[in-house]
């Protein structure tokens, strides 16, 4: 253990802009780096790469020693995902599954989303958005498995032209995430009209489109943007002027009085439009 004094000091130099500015100055050089070394492999590159690791090491045990709670700091996530991205940098480079894990490298790119305030702010709202929308998964599966057998069951006929597109369901599957992404989807229609069961052809795939597309995925947006508020109120808690974190009650009445202040501005519009409409 280290004296209080000595991690208080430590703790206001891993805190400081300068050091966090330091930090994704590295970041930023090792992943020049990584990509240098694809178009020039170079022993000078690799010794650079090892260097940044030696600083990413370093920076990790600053931390360490500067938490108040090294259990807590250890079992913060942004913690795990340091320690097994430079800890991806140790895998011998050999036979089997060794290289592709070593590929692992490339992510230490992502270290900026921690360093970074507002990225990691946006990567906390993305995570918190995809661990609640399991019943929008539920909803889409769902959607996905029913219109994968009714284009089955539409074009696996021999004889028709989209054959090959619906053999089995998850073939189907991959096909309705195709049109989901806009890629050559008319096509399709137009060579699907000319098979058997033409007539729905147009139904089948507008349909899908307008409930992949227009619903699924602004029920996916809905859920991000329900989701940005409150992970902001909890990376930057609201304060009163001397900086002292408002308590969950006076939060609850500071939106309370800011709804009422919408309805005011809300009625006094319609107010003014019907004295217009009645002169």
């Amino acid at each position: 253990m280290i004296p209080e004094t000595t991690r208080r000091k430590l703790h206001e130099t891993v805190e400081s802009v300068w050091f966090n500015k330091l930090v994704v100055a590295v970041i930023v050089l090792n992943a020049a780096l990584i990509g240098l070394y694809t178009y020039t492999p170079s022993r000078w590159i690799l010794i650079a790469e090892w260097a940044c690791i030696g600083l990413f090491i370093a920076e990790l045990v600053l931390r360490f020693l500067a938490a108040e709670n090294k259990r807590r700091f250890l079992l913060d996530h942004w913690t795990i995902f340091d320690i097994v991205i430079i800890g991806a940098a140790f895998i011998p480079a050999g036979e089997g599954i060794a290289p592709i894990l070593r590929i692992l490298r490339v992510l230490r790119v992502l270290r900026l989303v921690k360093t970074v305030p507002q990225l990691r702010l946006i990567a906390a709202v993305l995570t918190k958005s995809v661990l609640s929308m399991h019943y929008i998964a539920i909803l889409a599966g769902l959607c996905f498995y029913i219109y994968a057998v009714i284009g089955v069951k539409l074009f696996s006929g021999a004889e028709h032209p989209l054959r090959d597109k619906f053999p089995s369901v998850h073939e189907a599957c991959f096909t309705l995430f195709r049109v989901l992404t806009g890629d050559d989807w008319t096509e399709m229609r137009y060579a699907a009209l000319e098979g058997p069961n033409g007539g729905l052809v147009t139904t089948y795939f507008v349909t899908w489109i307008i409930i992949a597309t227009f619903v699924l995925t602004n029920l996916i947006v809905g859920a991000i943007v329900n989701h940005y508020q409150e992970v902001q109120e909890i990376e930057n808690p609201p304060t009163h002027p001397d900086g002292k974190p408002l308590t969950q009650a006076e939060i609850a009445e500071r939106d309370d009085r800011r709804l009422e202040e919408l309805l005011n501005e809300a009625s006094a519009i319609v107010k003014r439009k019907a004295e217009r409409a009645r002169g």
